[in-house]
């Protein structure tokens, strides 16, 4: 199990939750910019880095993964709160797309600053921007997207099964939802499978404090709220993950979930990459890339 490579005869899908409540608005541990601003800065890095390695030569893009993005809280397009897709300009409305087409529609390229290198600045394709207002759907954020990672499910069979990263500073403010709460949704996405395994939910817990981060806990036991809740949501770490995250020079113990708690951003990049496999080595890349 999770053993299939990204290729293009079995594509990967990753998936993006981006919780856009009113409180990712906070300022990110003395960083400058706020939880908001760093969570897009992360994940616009990440989709960049995911294109730069399909890509093989001028307009030569290669489609190994459909990438979505879904943003909860506030709704920039729809208006009000709730659910939606977090892609805008020519993807506006778009859930999953191929890696070629994402390529092809950046909302613009902005100069920003590079995470982990104070004071450079470098000119970068962005595809998210930030938001915040209203609560924290994210039980409604889940059952939207599973819809989306069963019908991918269906059409790659023998793909290696979806992966959903979900960024949050908070707690879910709509569970129960529809009748389920928050673990029963989250049961509901990681029982979506192909033959290569059950869809992965990994969880990152964005801390506004100075602690230390807390990667891929095996128990819940030392976490404060709402680490025990979203350590129960979150799936077990599979072997090419905790391979992943020991090449970023994280020990892993046996029983270790997908839950990154209190982290900063440096924290965040790194645990995208860890989920992603665009850890050193591309572990999770087909020998096409």
């Amino acid at each position: 199990m999770y053993s299939q490579l990204f290729t293009r005869e079995t594509p990967g899908c990753i998936v993006f939750l981006i919780d856009r409540s009113d409180s990712m608005k906070d300022a990110w541990k003395g960083s400058g910019i706020s939880l908001a601003q760093g969570s897009a800065q992360a994940l616009n890095k990440l989709l960049y880095e995911l294109v730069a390695m399909a890509t093989k030569g001028p307009d030569d893009v290669r489609n190994y993964c459909d990438v979505g993005v879904w943003g909860y809280g506030v709704r920039p397009v729809a208006f009000g709160e709730g659910v939606e897709p977090a892609f805008s300009g020519g993807l506006a409305g778009q859930t999953l797309v191929p890696l070629n087409v994402l390529a092809d529609n950046p909302l613009e390229l902005a100069e920003q600053s590079v995470i982990g290198d104070p004071g450079a600045v470098a000119r970068v394709p962005i595809w998210v921007k930030p938001a915040h207002g209203y609560q924290t759907p994210m039980c409604a954020a889940i059952a939207e997207v599973g819809a989306h990672v069963k019908n991918w499910s269906l059409k790659h069979p023998n793909s290696f099964p979806p992966i959903v990263i979900n960024m949050t500073d908070g707690w879910v403010s709509d569970s129960p939802f529809k009748g389920t709460d928050l673990i029963g949704w989250a049961q509901r996405l990681t029982g979506i499978s192909t033959a290569d395994g059950a869809t992965l939910l990994l969880n990152v817990f964005l801390s506004k404090s100075a602690q230390s981060p807390v990667y891929y806990p095996s128990t819940s036991g030392k976490l404060p709220d709402p680490g025990p809740l979203l350590f129960e949501a979150s799936s077990l770490l599979p072997p090419r993950m905790i391979a992943s995250a020991a090449q970023e020079g994280i020990r892993v113990s046996e029983g270790a979930r997908g839950l990154v708690f209190n982290a900063d951003l440096m924290a965040l990049v790194k645990s995208l990459k860890i989920g992603t496999g665009l850890t050193s080595g591309a572990d999770r890349i087909g020998n096409d890339w």
